[in-house]
């Protein structure tokens, strides 16, 4: 399901997705669409990780004199603009091929206004299967240093996730859980 466009990026792997209007899409997404930790494909092929939003109001704070009321203003002004949108900043974590997932930057740049849709849980298992079809996740360090403050919770969100679709690597996953929960627990101390 499509649920915006890429509309700017802050890095190589950091970018930028306005999310769809009730008028631009036949299914607009709902909140449910574009919560935090949520897998997106990104364009043909790269996969990414929303984990931030922004609410963008251009009106916010404007109390100068109006002419008339917003509803009104499409009768006098017909090239009015709702500038209002909802965007999510979406970390690219690598791509989904015919072999199947390829974990690590992108190669690829991410063209303006390329598509962003949801992964099904089908190619989610795609990108995470190693050859001998077990659970990676080598993108860690990458979210680690890229998601900042809400790195934790967002990895965590995520394996809870791995856990459901690769219960037979649920030890394995619970490992690298504690991993994490150790770790943030420590840097927290410091």
């Amino acid at each position: 399901m499509r649920i915006g466009k890429v509309v700017s990026s802050r890095s190589h792997v950091d970018v930028l997705c306005q999310i769809d209007k009730p008028h631009e899409s036949e299914r607009p997404p709902g909140p449910a669409d574009i919560t935090f930790g949520r897998f997106v494909m990104v364009g043909e092929s790269t996969v990414g990780l929303i984990y931030d939003s922004q609410l963008q109001n251009p009106d916010f704070g404007n109390y100068g004199p109006r002419l008339s009321s917003p509803a009104q203003v499409g009768v006098f002004t017909p090239d009015y603009f709702d500038e209002q949108a909802t965007l999510v900043s979406v970390l690219l974590l690598g791509g989904l091929e015919a072999a199947g997932g390829r974990q690590g930057v992108p190669h690829e740049v991410v063209p303006i206004h390329a598509e962003v849709r949801l992964m099904d849980d089908a190619e989610i298992v795609r990108f995470h299967q190693d050859p001998a079809t077990a659970v990676q996740v080598r993108y860690v360090p990458m979210v680690l240093s890229h998601a900042g403050a809400v790195a934790a919770p967002l990895l965590m969100g995520v394996l809870d996730r791995l856990a459901g679709l690769f219960p037979q690597d649920r030890p394995r996953i619970e490992v690298l859980r504690k991993a994490l929960l150790w770790q943030t627990t420590m840097n927290a101390i410091r």
